[in-house]
Order: C-alpha cells, then structure tokens, then sequence
C-alpha cells in the first residue's frame, strides 16, 4: 500500500463553513472511485489553494521544480507558444490524487484529451457561462443545447460547474483533433444562438454579452482545461461539479445542493451517472454534416418568391 504523507489537515478551508483541508483529503479518499477514470491519462494544471478559499490561489502547469513521490507520474509536453517543454502532472492513482489535494489542490482541472493521444480529445465541452442570469435561464439555455445535439444525432451529458455555469459534454472518439472539435462546438453554440438570441450569445467579449449566457467553445483546445466531473470547487458550501442525469436538471435545480457532503451520499446511492454513457461515443463527422444542414437558412416554398 502507498504511503502518502498528508500535514496540516486541521487547517481551515471553507471559514464560514468550518471545512478543513482534511475534509478534502477524505472527499477525495471517498470519491477516488468515480474521479479517477476522468482524470487517468490526462495532463493536469493544477489550481492550489494551500491556504484555503479566502486565501489566495495559483496555476501551477510545470511541476518540474518539485521534488514528487515515486507514485506521481507525469509528462514533458511542448507548449506550442513558447517552444518549452513543461512538465505535467498525469493524475491515475489514488496517491497522486490524495497527494495533490495535500499540495492544496481542491479543485482537479485536466486535458479533454489523454497522454497517448494529445492532439484529440475524447469529448466536446460546451461551457455555459450565466454572467448575471439566474440558473433557471441557464438550465433552458442547457436543454436547448441538448436538443440540437440530438436532433443532429448525437448524444450529450450534463454537470454543473460547481459554480453557476453548465456544462454539456458530448463523448467522442479521440480521432479528430482540437480544431475539428472546436469548429463543431462553435456549429452548436450558433445554432442555439439563433434559436434563443435575447438569451445567449457567442461573444468572447464581455462587452458584447450584455448579460446574456456566453456558450463558450474554447475548452475544446490543445493545453486547455475544463474542471474535473466530481471535482470540489473552492466555491461558497464547497460545492461539487455534479453530474446529473438530464431529468433532473430542472428549473428548481441549484448546484449548491451538489456539495462536499452531499456528493459522497449520493455516489453511494445513485453510482456514477456517466459511466455507462461516456463510453459511448458519437460521431463527429456526422454531428458536423447534420449541424451544417441545420445552420443553413431556410429554404422558400417552391412557387413563391423568396421574401428580400
């Protein structure tokens, strides 16, 4: 058995809560189980709270300068803007789980894509971001999204961000690479766009989102990275990101029901709720030729002229 040396769990990370850094360690203890296979294989950048929620944070991507244990693999990656090779945590066992939760991590952000296949993810993520809308608006705006996935013949899984955000996965093969994945996501984002225009928008641009709900595609980017499923989050009640079967993602839903205690009860009643459909991926290649036949304009009825 792996030893994994574990200091200060009596700190404080959640004040108004009480919840300490030893809470986390035994989340993660408890939780290794449905974690570990959505972060097995993955680069990781890691977010490390060592102080708590209230105490400041930093990104951590090149862990070369830290001295880890023999169980901690990791992988030299070349980043395409500097032409350095970073040195990457890769998170599949239970030690190195617990020994970054140690290091302050509470929250586990990692590739869509896996060691031995970097250049192409093994999902498409569509990350709702609510600005100032409330999460009922964020829940239609999330349904929709499931709509044009399906009626393009795909299939889409849902969490909460453990924040107020959605986010819709769809399961893929890893045989297409980042930029295909994107160019897909960006086909969704506009075609609900369209669909509901006073609601959302797909403007990077805060200026231009004028508190609608910005459907953003840039997860789906070589070295980018999306929150973990069943990831904590360094939030307010140490909330979870939740994955949630699509009936119960309702208007009265409210991620702070998905928390550090609550999350650990539920796994145990309900299991992982991904786990049989994650494995089932979808075409991209024919989610691409239906979007694009939904995106194109209508046609006019034959014998009328089309209207300027």
């Amino acid at each position: 058995m792996i030893k994994v040396e574990l200091k200060h769990l009596d700190k404080i990370f959640w004040p108004k809560e009480g919840y300490s850094k030893g809470d986390v360690i035994q989340y993660y203890e408890r939780m290794a189980g449905v974690v570990l296979p959505y972060l097995r294989g993955r680069p990781m950048v890691l977010v490390r709270h060592p102080n708590g929620i209230k105490g400041g944070s930093f990104f951590q991507k090149n862990v070369a300068s830290i001295h880890l244990p023999s169980f901690v693999r990791t992988v030299k990656i070349r980043a395409k803007s500097t032409g350095r090779n970073l040195q990457y945590v890769v998170c599949n066992n239970k030690a190195t789980l617990l020994y970054l939760a140690n290091l302050g991590c509470i929250e586990m952000h990692c590739w869509g894509s896996r060691v031995r296949k970097l250049d192409c993810p093994d999902y498409m993520v569509i990350d709702l971001d609510p600005g100032r809308n409330t999460f009922a608006e964020i829940v239609a705006v999330a349904k929709e999204t499931r709509k044009v996935i399906a009626a393009a013949g795909g299939t889409s899984l849902v969490k909460t961000s453990g924040k107020r955000g959605i986010h819709v996965y769809v399961p893929l093969r890893p045989i297409y690479d980042f930029d295909e994945v994107r160019a897909v996501a960006r086909l969704v984002a506009e075609i609900v766009n369209r669909r509901m225009p006073k609601l959302t928008t797909v403007s990077p641009r805060l200026s231009g989102r004028k508190n609608r709900i910005f459907l953003d595609c840039a997860r789906n980017g070589f070295g980018q990275t999306t929150v973990a499923p069943y990831s904590l989050r360094a939030f307010a009640k140490a909330t979870v990101s939740a994955p949630l079967d699509w009936r119960e993602l309702t208007a009265g839903c409210s991620p702070a029901r998905y928390h550090l205690r609550s999350m650990v009860r539920r796994v145990r009643m309900k299991g992982d709720l991904w786990e049989a459909a994650i494995g089932k991926p979808n075409s991209l290649r024919k989610l691409e030729r239906s979007l694009k036949g939904m995106a194109l304009p209508a046609r006019p009825a034959k014998g009328r002229p089309a209207r300027k």
